[in-house]
């Protein structure tokens, strides 16, 4: 069986952030995921610059599709980490706003997250990183470029 040496790579650096993350973070029924730590640090980003943030935006900024996304920000809802409030421009639209308690983790999630980056990034030079992220951010979009021609075919 052929075994892509990239995609092997990413799974298994993947699989070991998780492992981790739950080291650092507790059980994952205990706190946030990953994903709606990153979320939260999206909407919390996006708030400070001014901007409303909607399912959409969570959609393209994490290459996600609607479903997942509107799962996510259910379980979210739930765990009271969001809540979902209409705009006065569109009655359609609702956006995504941080509760309090979803904030109080999101500063120690960052703290936490430095700690894991040093661990990660450990012997690595500046270079060395910069490089992994624009050879990633290559591949994210060529996979991002055939998602939408897929996307496309199926319409």
């Amino acid at each position: 069986m052929f075994r892509d040496p990239v995609g092997y790579r990413l799974k298994t650096l993947s699989n070991l952030m998780k492992k981790n993350m739950d080291k650092h973070f507790g059980p994952q029924h205990k706190r946030t995921t990953m994903m709606q730590s990153w979320i939260i640090g999206f909407v919390l980003l996006r708030k400070k610059e001014g901007l409303d943030t909607f399912q959409k935006d969570i959609e393209e900024e994490f290459s996600i599709n609607r479903s997942t996304a509107s799962e996510m920000l259910q379980l979210m809802d739930k765990r009271k980490l969001i809540v979902r409030e209409p705009v006065d421009y569109d009655g359609r639209l609702k956006k995504i706003v941080l509760t309090e308690k979803s904030q109080e983790y999101h500063e120690w999630i960052n703290e936490t997250m430095k700690q894991l980056h040093q661990e990660l990034t450990e012997g690595l030079s500046t270079q060395e990183i910069n490089e992994f992220m624009r050879i990633t951010d290559k591949m994210i979009a060529n996979l991002s470029k055939n998602d939408e021609k897929n996307e496309c075919l199926e319409k």
